[in-house]
């Protein structure tokens, strides 16, 4: 049976302490979690389960405790997110509980009001929670404090979570703080109450009815929503995978490929382009002008041996030929396409072939053209002939007709 896939799954990591013994959680590859799978069709599936044996899905988000992540705005100046990045422990230092060196900062996208929102967590934590799932093949791609499971504060409601005894409460939009049920009505949850002047509170989680049994004493009604998390919400959270643990969409040891990351790249590949393109300009530029210096140069030596003859450049190298053999014949020379030498070399060339196949021969503009019978020159023979021709200083030509035509190489 094919095994069901989910489009999201969330993780619900343990508290890193858990409050009645002081102990720590160690996650490992073999703990049990709890899990929220989210398909297709928008149903949730919650279960138990050790970290090899999860559900498998298209997309993995680690949730960690509120108690373990500090999220809040703050009032930050309009730098680089390098320099920021820099400049956040010494920001936060007085807010946190930990030392700032031991701590993964993440930054969320500035709000409307100009705050910038931040998450930290405690980075052996977060390496130790990743650690685990690699070691069964799970990539996460978010990670984020469970306040982000429920929505924000609005007219005058205040959205909760419960499960397990423990619940969160989400204060604002990126501020939220955890407590206890087990033990009646928690006080913290009652002094936001009144902080925020709610009216109303909505529960999320498999244990939200524990909080409406206590609706008289928080004095304000509790609405049982019947659902684990607010699917839509996770978009406001500000994701811890960042920096050095940003390993959604790249390769393991890779760097993350960023639009900053590519800026200097992409400017020295224009730079090496138009260097190159410039140098290829330069380089036919200093062709143009050598074939040109060429070219005067040639037109300078055929005007001054033929001053008589038509200076185009199309017409100098048959000119130049014609008016060398008329030399030559003048000077009793004789020239290689003459039809005493033409008709020497076709014997030599001939001489393979079968006798009595040559039914005639024409003498015509420097070329000597031989007839065949019908038929005698087969493909092996005009081969044959072809592989000749080149020693003797020949080049023949195949006419249609079976004859071939023969003039000096180069001619």
């Amino acid at each position: 049976m094919k095994e069901r896939s989910y489009q999201r799954l969330l993780l619900l990591l343990p508290p890193h302490r858990t409050v009645a013994s002081g102990s720590r959680a160690q996650l490992s590859a073999s703990s049990v979690v709890a899990y929220l799978a989210l398909d297709a069709a928008g149903k949730v599936e919650r279960g138990d389960a050790p970290i090899p044996l999860l559900p498998k899905a298209s997309r993995i988000e680690l949730v960690f405790d509120c108690a373990d992540v500090f999220a809040a705005e703050i009032d930050a100046p309009a730098i680089s997110a390098t320099k920021l990045q820099q400049a956040l422990p010494n920001l936060l230092e007085d807010r946190l509980l930990t030392e700032p060196a031991d701590c993964h900062f993440a930054l969320g996208a500035r709000g409307e009001n100009g705050k910038l929102p931040v998450a930290v967590v405690h980075r052996a934590l977060l390496t130790r929670a990743l650690d685990a799932l690699a070691e069964s093949g799970l990539k996460p791609r978010a990670a984020y404090a469970d306040l982000y499971t429920v929505p924000a504060p609005a007219d005058g409601t205040l959205a909760v979570r419960i499960d397990r005894g423990r619940g969160v409460a989400r204060t604002g939009a990126h501020e939220g703080f955890p407590f206890e049920i087990e033990s009646g009505v928690p006080s913290a949850l009652t002094l936001a109450l009144r902080r925020l002047g709610i009216k109303r509170v909505r529960a999320f989680g498999r244990e939200a009815n524990k909080l409406a049994a206590l609706s008289n004493a928080l004095d304000a009604p509790v609405e049982a929503v019947g659902a684990d998390f607010d699917p839509a919400v996770q978009r406001d959270a500000v994701n811890l995978l960042q920096g050095s643990y940003a390993i959604g969409g790249r390769l393991p040891g890779l760097p993350r490929i960023t639009a900053r990351s590519l800026r200097a790249p992409a400017i020295w590949l224009g730079v090496a382009a138009l260097t190159w393109i410039a140098g290829i300009n330069a380089y036919w530029y200093k062709l143009q002008r050598e074939r040109g210096a060429i070219d005067q140069a040639m037109q300078t030596a055929f005007k001054s041996a033929f001053p008589n003859l038509d200076p185009d450049p199309s017409l100098a190298v048959e000119q130049t030929r014609r008016e060398l053999r008329t030399l030559r014949a003048r000077a009793g020379l004789a020239s290689s396409n003459d039809f005493s030498a033409l008709n020497a070399q076709a014997a030599q060339l001939l001489a393979a072939a079968p006798i009595g196949i040559v039914t005639g021969v024409e003498y015509r503009d420097g070329s000597l053209r031989v007839k065949f019978k019908q038929g005698a020159v087969d493909a092996t023979l005009q081969n044959l002939l072809r592989a000749q021709a080149g020693p003797l200083g020949m080049s023949l030509r195949f006419d249609p007709d079976g004859s071939v035509r023969l003039e000096p190489a180069g001619g």
